[in-house]
């Protein structure tokens, strides 16, 4: 026998389950892209974000389900839609900040407030992710109208009405340290939603993919074949302290963190690429490139 799901006639759910799909969809391709853009921005690929899960529920029970501590993030799709909202808890806040500002994301103080400052910075990020979310519908751009430093100084919604809210994994080296969630009234949506159809995604993929298929690698290879990049491997790596340093002598040994018989790393630029092992080659030492690092 099939499971019974009750209706409650009070809650009218308007966002069908393809809608939903569809968004979450939007939702993971956001993460994605945001993934790359902060790792950019703060030099650092220990921050990730993640998609955990999509419902639809009333504005309501969205708000009290969520802490105080979030930071409101409002935006518009211009011209079509206005009042869409981001949550973002401040933990996850304070770690973005600090990253952007060339810390390692390591808060020691997650109770202080967010300053004016913070929030500009935030401001200035989320500015730049939400231009590169997925849009199948024409818009002409993307923008952060206005952030609210709690969730209680955003009034635009009420709480009977029925949004679509997605919650995203903040997380610094695979630990969670925040949430961010999207919320999307059904009411800002309607009369773009049915653009969010499967068909629709797909075709968008399609022409994405044609478009790549256009530039071929012999038109792009000339231009760049003759640029130089450093290419470093590394034996291993190692710490010692300032001390330490000033005090080494001719004839001293550092320990490195790389044993003699595992492979070492090859940098292309500031990125890992290459797995290798050392060697000599006649007269000269080289290296043998033994895979790839996915």
């Amino acid at each position: 026998m099939e499971d019974i799901r009750l209706y409650d006639f009070k809650k009218s759910e308007k966002f069908s389950l393809e809608n939903i799909r569809n968004l979450a969809l939007v939702c993971e391709e956001f993460c994605k892209t945001s993934n790359m853009q902060i790792n950019y921005e703060t030099k650092n690929d220990g921050f990730r974000m993640a998609l955990n899960k999509c419902i639809q529920t009333t504005y309501g029970e969205f708000i009290e389900s969520i802490n105080g501590d979030n930071v409101v993030i409002e935006y518009s799709i211009l011209p079509i839609v206005d009042n869409l909202v981001l949550f973002v808890d401040k933990g996850a806040v304070l770690t973005v900040v600090d990253l952007l500002l060339g810390g390692n994301g390591q808060v020691e103080d997650l109770n202080r407030e967010p300053t004016n400052i913070d929030l500009e910075l935030l401001k200035y990020l989320f500015d730049n992710l939400l231009k590169r979310i997925y849009m199948p519908a024409t818009h002409e751009k993307i923008e952060v109208n206005r952030i609210y430093p709690n969730k209680i100084q955003y009034q635009k919604l009420n709480t009977k009405d029925m949004i679509f809210s997605s919650l995203i994994n903040v997380l610094l080296q695979n630990e969670v340290v925040g949430h961010i969630r999207f919320c999307i009234p059904y009411e800002s949506m309607k009369d773009i939603i049915d653009d969010f159809g499967s068909d629709k995604l797909k075709h968008e993929d399609n022409v994405e993919e044609e478009k790549c298929k256009d530039i071929s690698c012999s038109e792009i290879f000339p231009y760049i074949k003759n640029i130089d990049v450093d290419v470093t491997a590394k034996l291993g790596c190692a710490k010692v302290s300032i001390s330490d340093l000033l005090n080494l002598e001719v004839g001293d040994v550092i320990l490195l963190d790389q044993k003699i018989n595992e492979n070492i790393t090859v940098d292309i630029g500031e990125a890992n690429i290459y797995k290798a092992k050392p060697g000599v080659i006649g007269m000269k030492k080289g290296i043998e490139i033994i895979d790839i690092i996915r």
